[in-house]
């Protein structure tokens, strides 16, 4: 055929391979591009092959041009027809595309794509030349060039075919021109029978049936022993606070299944995995559905074993103690990468109410995760509030050594917060204060509201210290207390990178932006007072159970407020910490 890069008589085809499992395969058979004819070439065919013997009305073929090698574009696509079922050793089912006259262009450097159902390429072939398609659904890829080609002193009535015996294309090799035998079995072809396709199984889930200790923000997980399709339903979690939704992958052989919310510490819950809504290539499904009964780990003191080595016997062992127990977390990335801050605060601080949204820490406003994030549109967004100010000792977000900055992106310390009243407190050390601005909360889930009267419901704050509104005076206490035990100086045990001392002071004059330790916060007074005036409450104790899942470790405050004390925080460090 002529050679034509734009107006061209029509026609594509493809070649080789739908792949489904190894052994049920689809793929181009045979096909005729030129010959001797004078008129014209004549009886120009592609023809496909579906070993397990379904209809192909679904495949594609696209014909590329490849005047331009580097650049092939497409000239023609075409349905392919539903085929018929022929025994050649084997039974499978041949279909055939039938082109006019100069149909399929001669070369040199053109090609065929075959696109299963869902347009994925499952072959690229060139012929007379490699070439690279920059348009449809083949752009970006390189093709596999023949080893055989035709050329115009071939007769009519020949073609390139695949001889060989086996199960699928791997088995088969490219022939030289000679009789044609579309619709019909290759000369010296044979399929061989087919195995049977076995189901794709479950080998592994997290958890595993009978779990008592899953995270409440872990993910869930299922591995199946091959690679399959997960249609929407393929996974379900029912608990006792309700369904929830749950996000994975498409497909793959391993799943990870997030909850993208807190489950709550201690509930029943019933993971399964939906053997209808999971196939594998060859369309088979699990035998049967695969259903994990599970308990999330339970609060209220971070688990068996958690606080065994705390020593209580004096102040400055209990500060030693607890510090070794909770040092050494997992830190994530402030922002960036997979899971970093604002994937666990999300979580951590979800609206109770709404899981698509979350409750921040001073204004009491319900946002929308994600969309209201500060940096977007216009409207009360939110950001990241460092109840420890990041200038009072650890302003990067990286450490010494490049990872993560410890104290920076510890997320028992940051909370969500409204972005202006978050601006409002700035560096200021907690305090309560007098002549102070007003900073109302809204009134949602039984708690906030009102303005004018002080303290009511307000947080207040002036040029030296912020308030907290009486809500969440606890919460903001714990997260400060839990810094000055985690943070001690010297180094990370496992990472080995700098990190600093932290101290709670009631000096004003001590707190001051530095880079250096110690680094000061305070009022530890005001702070110890605003504990006990606000405990824990179930939302906090949740808030710690998620965050324990993802860094490891749990503020000691939380799960024991009789630890904080004024003699904990004065206390010097003794000569040799004893673990019990």
């Amino acid at each position: 055929m002529t050679r034509l890069l734009s107006k061209v008589s029509p026609l594509a085809c493809a070649l080789l391979l739908c792949s489904g499992a190894a052994h049920a395969e689809v793929f181009i058979n045979e096909f005729h591009y030129d010959d001797s004819t004078s008129s014209g070439d004549t009886g120009e065919r592609i023809e496909i092959v579906a070993t397990a013997g379904e209809t192909l009305t679904s495949y594609r073929v696209y014909l590329y041009n490849g005047s331009t090698p580097t650049a092939a574009v497409t000239y023609d696509n075409d349905l392919v027809p539903a085929g018929s079922l022929v025994t050649c050793g084997g039974q499978v089912r041949l279909a055939t595309l039938t082109y006019a006259k100069n149909g399929i262009q001669n070369g040199p450097n053109d090609g065929i794509a075959l696109v299963n159902p869902s347009g994925q390429v499952v072959k690229f072939i060139s012929y007379e030349g490699q070439i690279k398609a920059s348009n449809g659904p083949a752009a970006g890829m390189t093709s596999t060039n023949l080893s055989v080609s035709e050329t115009g002193s071939d007769p009519a009535g020949r073609s390139l075919r695949l001889a060989g015996t086996g199960t699928g294309s791997a088995n088969f090799t490219w022939q030289a021109p000679a009789t044609a035998s579309f619709g019909g079995c290759n000369a010296g072809q044979t399929f061989t029978t087919t195995p049977p396709n076995t189901p794709p199984a479950v080998t592994g889930t997290t958890p595993v049936n009978g779990a008592t200790d899953f995270p409440a923000a872990g993910n869930l997980g299922a591995t199946f022993s091959e690679s399959v399709t997960a249609a929407a339903g393929a996974f379900t979690l029912s608990c006792a606070s309700g369904a929830k939704t749950l996000t994975y992958p498409g497909s793959g052989t391993s799943f990870s299944i997030s909850t993208s919310t807190a489950l709550v510490a201690g509930e029943a819950c019933t993971f399964t995995v939906v053997a209808n809504n999971i196939t594998d290539a060859g369309g088979a499904k699990p035998a049967a559905n695969t259903v994990v009964n599970f308990n999330v780990a339970s609060g209220g003191g971070g688990g068996t074993g958690y606080y065994q080595h705390v020593n209580t016997s004096s102040p400055s062992q209990l500060r030693c103690s607890l510090h070794a127990t909770i040092k050494g977390h997992t830190a994530y990335p402030y922002s960036g990468g997979t899971t970093n801050t604002w994937t666990i605060l999300e979580i951590a601080d979800e609206d109770p109410l709404n899981s698509g949204k979350v409750l921040d820490v001073y204004r009491n406003h319900s946002y929308i995760k994600v969309t209201d994030r500060a940096g977007g549109a216009a409207g009360i967004k939110y950001n990241r509030e460092h109840t420890w100010p990041k200038s009072l000792g650890f302003s990067a977000e990286t450490g010494n050594l490049g990872l993560p900055n410890s104290p920076h992106t510890d997320t028992h310390m940051l909370y969500l917060s409204d972005a202006n009243y978050n601006s409002d407190r700035g560096n200021k050390p907690y305090g309560n204060c007098s002549g102070c601005t007003e900073r109302p909360t809204e009134v949602y889930n039984g708690a906030g509201g009102g303005t004018g009267v002080y303290p009511g419901n307000s947080n207040w704050f002036n040029g030296s210290y912020f308030q907290t509104w009486g809500k969440r005076k606890g919460d903001m206490a714990r997260a400060v207390l839990y810094m000055a035990i985690r943070y001690e100086g010297g180094t990370h045990p496992t990472t080995g990178q700098n990190e600093p001392d932290l101290e709670l002071t009631d000096n004003p004059a001590l707190i001051v932006a530095t880079s250096s330790s110690p680094a000061y916060m305070g009022l530890l007074s005001t702070l110890l007072a605003w504990h006990q005036a606000d405990p824990p409450d179930a939302n906090e104790q949740e808030r710690n159970e998620v965050i324990y899942s993802f860094q490891g470790n749990r503020n000691p405050f939380i799960d024991h407020p009789e630890w904080a004390t004024s003699g904990l925080f004065t206390s010097a460090k003794p000569p040799t910490c004893t673990l019990n």
